[in-house]
């Protein structure tokens, strides 16, 4: 395995944020950006965790990142179960009814740390109960711009591993 993925597909980090690149692949090429650090969002403040980086930028660092990834997500559930322990029993909404989600009149962007990388939504509202324009970021999407870099040089078969390294859905893909 590290024959075929150690050294080949690299990109430098720089290539991959002017692409707009976010998640494992750029952390994989040495750049220490997650938006559950940069950009604290509903309770990850709360949570120890690490947020691992490579620094070879290849097929094998892609590979590895979220391997160490995949730990970090352990460790941040052990403490959200000891959170839930320590509440009281019950149901979690308690007989609450849901609710509507009006955004108030104007344009907002939120964005979320997927495990592909940002997903983002920019929503233009008229203030009524649905957005009178919306548009999603996809990481998919976005980080399979630099899959033409990352196969610069290489072989065929080499295209297929960084495809699969990339680890894109095609739903969100084929927009």
């Amino acid at each position: 395995m590290l024959s075929r993925t150690k050294g080949i597909g690299y990109v430098p980090a720089e290539v991959l944020v002017s692409h707009g690149v976010t998640g494992p692949l750029l952390r994989a090429a040495g750049v220490k950006y997650d938006i559950r650090r940069v950009e604290p969002y509903s309770i990850y403040d709360r949570f120890d965790f690490e947020v691992p980086v490579q620094e070879e930028g290849d097929l094998f660092a892609r590979f590895y990142q979220r391997v160490l990834e995949a730990r970090q997500s352990l460790k941040i559930l052990e403490q959200a179960f000891k959170g839930i322990e320590s509440t009281q029993p019950g149901d979690i909404l308690g007989g609450k009814k849901g609710y509507i989600f009006r955004v108030p009149a104007g344009e907002a962007y939120a964005r979320i740390e997927h495990s592909k990388g940002e997903l983002g939504y920019y929503i233009v509202s008229n203030k009524s109960d649905n957005p009178w324009r919306y548009r999603v970021r996809s990481p998919s999407y976005i980080n399979l711009n630099a899959l033409a870099d990352m196969c610069k040089g290489g072989k065929v078969a080499d295209s297929i591993v960084a495809l699969g390294a990339i680890d894109i859905v095609l739903g969100e893909v084929d927009r």
